[in-house]
């Protein structure tokens, strides 16, 4: 939750809400935001030094407080030490949060596996295991700018990357 509220109060800041976008329920408008999470944040993990290189190649443009924001749309990314630990967040505006929460899980399931599972605290969706230890993953929906908006984080163990 630490990441989760300053970003998502943040990321409104960026676009018009979820609602005005086409398509914003459906199952490719969300899966495309969906691999952008997978992408910059558990594909990262557990470092996050590969966070900004993988951000511009996604098509990112840096923003203001060391946010990426996505072809100035509301998808905004970033990563930031908290308590002395990195956390990756990505967050968007949908129609359709439950679904997007449900595609992220099905996608962290399919690609991780084992490696990834059930996690004890109830606001996490699970940990990713990694060789560097477990990394708890955690999805917030919240209601700002008159939208629906999502973000997935992963909480990393170490200091971002300078």
């Amino acid at each position: 939750m630490r990441l989760l509220a300053i970003a998502l109060t943040g990321m409104a800041l960026w676009a018009g809400p979820a609602a005005a976008a086409d398509g914003s329920k459906s199952p490719a408008w969300i899966g495309k935001r969906v691999n952008l999470f997978m992408n910059l944040c558990p594909a990262t993990a557990p470092s996050f030094g590969r966070f900004k290189a993988v951000a511009r190649q996604s098509g990112f443009k840096p923003g203001s407080d060391g946010m990426q924001v996505y072809k100035s749309t509301e998808i905004v990314a970033s990563i930031k030490n908290w308590s002395g630990r990195c956390d990756c967040l990505v967050s968007f505006g949908t129609n359709d949060p439950k679904q997007a929460a449900n595609m992220i899980l099905r996608r962290l399931l399919t690609k991780y596996g084992s490696k990834f599972q059930a996690d004890e605290d109830p606001k996490s969706l699970g940990e990713l295991r990694t060789s560097d230890g477990n990394l708890s993953v955690q999805i917030v929906t919240t209601r700002r700018a008159g939208g629906q908006w999502i973000g997935a984080v992963v909480h990393g163990n170490q200091k971002c990357p300078a």
